[in-house]
């Protein structure tokens, strides 16, 4: 067997190692709006602050408690910026996730966890009483990470959220991954199944939710994150609670900043 064969075969290993062997980085502790397995460290912490169609924010302070239990609660509104008044939901809520399984070179990292904010504006009314996209409530994740120019990560999971006034209790499902873009930049691609939220009354979720984010870390302590939701335009109510038939994407917008006590 020649030199140059034998150089080719380890080199074809060294690419093949380098794509299985899971990667060291801490995996994202959301894509979009998914959770993932990850989680902060001992006494790390995060502020994110988010804005949404219609004025609105969401402002959320995350702890890592122990390296395997983060909690933290968030709360927001709709019409905060802007000249109408502010429409507000009407509870603080709270999130908590334990890591029951740390990854390894066979096993994905698994996390249970309870998370009571949903996404954008907070609706009332009959057979309402509920975040225009559900919040988790219960859930269990799981995320596999791997070296392949840079850190690339698979996650999934499923939930059973409180939020059934409309009559459709069913457990939900997602799935996504997120990708390192050089030093700076990550890319995070999710689909949520809804199976919550696909009867048919007055909001319809039948197609899933496809949300993509872009994260621009500036620094080790920043992130700027582009993302654009509802790419299968899923009938939804507006900010305002009329019937958007085919809505166009939402684009919105995240800063985060992360430390340590």
């Amino acid at each position: 067997m020649s030199r140059h064969f034998l150089a080719a075969l380890i080199f074809l290993e060294g690419i093949v190692l380098s794509a299985s062997i899971f990667a060291e980085n801490e995996p994202p502790s959301r894509l979009v709006d998914a959770p993932t397995a990850g989680s902060l460290p001992r006494r790390g912490y995060m502020v994110e602050g988010q804005l949404f169609d219609g004025g609105g924010m969401t402002g959320r302070i995350g702890f890592g408690l122990t390296d395997i239990i983060m909690a933290g609660f968030s709360y927001g509104g709709s019409q905060i910026i802007g000249s109408g008044k502010a429409a507000f939901q009407p509870h603080v809520a709270f999130q908590v996730r334990i890591r029951l399984i740390e990854e390894t070179m066979s096993m994905p990292a698994f996390s249970i966890g309870f998370d009571s904010q949903g996404d954008g504006p907070y609706m009332r009314g009959e057979k309402l009483n509920r975040f225009r996209n559900k919040s988790r409530g219960v859930y269990l994740a799981a995320s596999r990470n791997y070296r392949f120019l840079g850190n690339l990560g698979f996650h999934g999971g499923v939930n059973y959220s409180p939020e059934n006034d409309d009559g459709d209790n069913d457990p939900s499902f997602w799935a996504g991954l997120d990708k390192d873009i050089g030093e700076n930049f990550e890319f995070c691609g999710e689909y949520d199944f809804a199976t919550n939220d696909n009867e048919n009354h007055s909001m319809t979720a039948n197609r899933g939710y496809l949300n993509g984010a872009l994260k621009w870390r500036l620094g080790k302590a920043f992130l700027l994150e582009f993302d654009l939701k509802n790419i299968l335009r899923n009938t939804k109510k507006n900010f305002i609670g009329v019937v958007d038939e085919k809505p166009e994407p939402s684009r919105e917008d995240r800063f985060v900043y992360q430390g340590k006590f």
